[in-house]
């Protein structure tokens, strides 16, 4: 049998599962719509370099936060 404190342990890792899968919807979202606001502020010729820049800032805070929270440890 489970003791009280691994249970705590369980219910909360859960939680932060849950937290995690909700920011990672919420990610994709937020991405989505900022892709949906260049299209509209911004003529179709100039898209796909305001496209680029975006994406690449993104993949640029990824790694360092992949570099400083995971390997770090």
């Amino acid at each position: 049998m489970v003791n009280r404190e691994k249970m705590e342990d369980y219910f909360y890792l859960g939680l932060f599962l849950i937290a995690m899968l909700f920011a990672l919807i919420s990610v994709f979202g937020l991405y989505s719509a900022i892709n949906r606001l260049i299209a509209n502020w911004f003529t179709y010729r100039y898209q796909p370099i305001f496209d680029a820049l975006f994406s690449l800032a993104i993949l640029a805070i990824s790694i360092y936060l992949i570099r400083e929270r995971l390997i770090k440890k």
